[in-house]
């Protein structure tokens, strides 16, 4: 008999995301029922599937095997309810950052519904760049590097880095007179230190040692405690423009970096040929878009 679809799901997310936090995370159920699942699945096959120590978890020999067969039957699984559902709904899925979603997408989501009111989008999270896709997405939005631009994908947004904080910050922890001065003061990252490690790099300032400072995968949490004087951000212009016309945050200075990340649209190849694909991708890089952007951020783009 076959073991459980749910038992089977909850060990396809870890294998994948190497972890049983990520897992429930994915699947929004709790790390103890992943667990639960996982134990029952190996008592059921008999053997072991994951090698476990403290919160890590590798795959052992019989779990690779597996997992290669979980991710080729789940996907196909994915792609065919997809199909009977595009068959009477034409939808697009579109797997997207938080930042992204919310500063740039949900402001002209509007737009869309006036522009195409058959097609219904469907927008999924996605965090982390260069990480293969486990959304089966038709489209996916990718912050990158330019210099790491992915191939054959299309440029859709410049983004131009600057430190920020907010003027509770300032109050607190003293004015910030030169770049050096951050050094000395709580600063906070996203997704990893290189955000500040680039920008100091750019203002003329080698760190003496490490850089230290919470990490956070949402860039909306971060723009959150940097407006509540946690600390210090490296924030992408334009995307916090209106928070600093709000006044939430202010630029600590004048700096003009030249673009160094970019939002990149790519397409599933399976999906390019759809109609509804083509049509959302159109939207995506129209001249309109951009041109709403310049208008009302004065940045290049």
């Amino acid at each position: 008999m076959l073991p459980s679809l749910s038992a089977l799901r909850a060990f396809d997310a870890a294998a994948q995301r190497g972890s049983f936090r990520a897992a429930a995370e994915f699947l929004s159920v709790t790390p103890t029922a992943i667990s639960h699942h996982i134990r029952s699945l190996e008592e059921q096959l008999g053997t072991k599937l994951f090698e476990r120590a403290g919160r890590e978890v590798a795959l052992t020999e019989n779990g690779r095997r597996l997992a290669e067969t979980t991710v080729q039957a789940f996907g196909m699984l994915d792609d065919a309810v997809r199909a009977l559902r595009h068959s009477s709904r034409r939808v697009v899925r579109l797997s997207a950052g938080p930042i992204f979603t919310a500063r740039w997408l949900m402001p002209r989501v509007s737009d869309l519904w006036e522009r195409h009111p058959g097609i219904e989008l469907e927008v999924v999270p996605s965090y982390r760049p260069r990480m293969r896709d486990q959304t089966h997405s038709d489209i996916v939005i990718r912050w990158e590097r330019m210099t790491d631009m992915p191939e054959g994908a299309v440029k859709l947004l410049e983004l131009r880095p600057t430190a920020i904080a907010s003027q509770e910050y300032l109050r607190r922890h003293g004015p910030v007179s030169a770049p050096r001065d951050l050094l000395a003061k709580p600063i906070m990252h996203q997704s990893n230190h290189w955000g500040w490690l680039d920008w100091f790099a750019a203002m003329g300032v080698q760190p003496d040692g490490p850089l230290r400072g919470p990490v956070f995968e949402d860039a909306n949490v971060l723009l959150r405690g940097a407006s509540d004087g946690q600390g210090a951000i490296v924030g992408w212009l334009p995307l916090i423009d209106q928070d600093l016309k709000e006044g939430r945050v202010v630029r600590l200075f004048g700096e003009d970096i030249a673009p160094t990340h970019a939002y990149f649209v790519e397409v599933r190849n399976d999906a390019q040929g759809r109609r509804e694909t083509r049509a959302v991708i159109e939207w995506l890089t129209s001249g309109q878009s951009v041109s709403r952007i310049c208008s009302s951020t004065g940045a290049a783009i």
